[in-house]
């Protein structure tokens, strides 16, 4: 039995035992092994590689791209909502007559 609420899985064949981390049930962090063995398969099928320690590597270096791209994109979604948001902001001042902020 895992100590600490560490978290015992099998992947790619192997018995491993997985940190625990906060927030995350035992079902999450399984369906996040099971998105890591899928990547690990998926790169050595395409790749045709066997060495588990490139193909970690590989699974790891693609995990981190869409990571990357997820946040490029979070920040992007920021700027243009921020921008959308102040052009809303403008609309209502000039529709309400430039009314203050505090209504007097």
């Amino acid at each position: 039995m895992p100590s600490g609420g560490d978290f015992e899985a099998r992947i790619c064949n192997r018995n491993m035992k997985f940190p625990a981390v906060d927030g995350l049930t035992q079902i999450e962090q399984s369906s996040i092994v099971g998105q890591v063995e899928a990547k690990i398969k998926s790169i050595e099928t395409k790749m045709k590689i066997a060495d588990s320690s490139k193909l970690a590597i590989l699974a790891a270096y693609d995990f981190a791209v869409e990571l990357y791209n997820l946040k490029q994109r979070s920040e992007t979604n920021l700027t243009a909502d921020s921008k959308k948001i102040d052009e809303m902001v403008d609309k209502l001042r000039k529709t309400l007559g430039e009314v203050p902020e505090n209504g007097e």
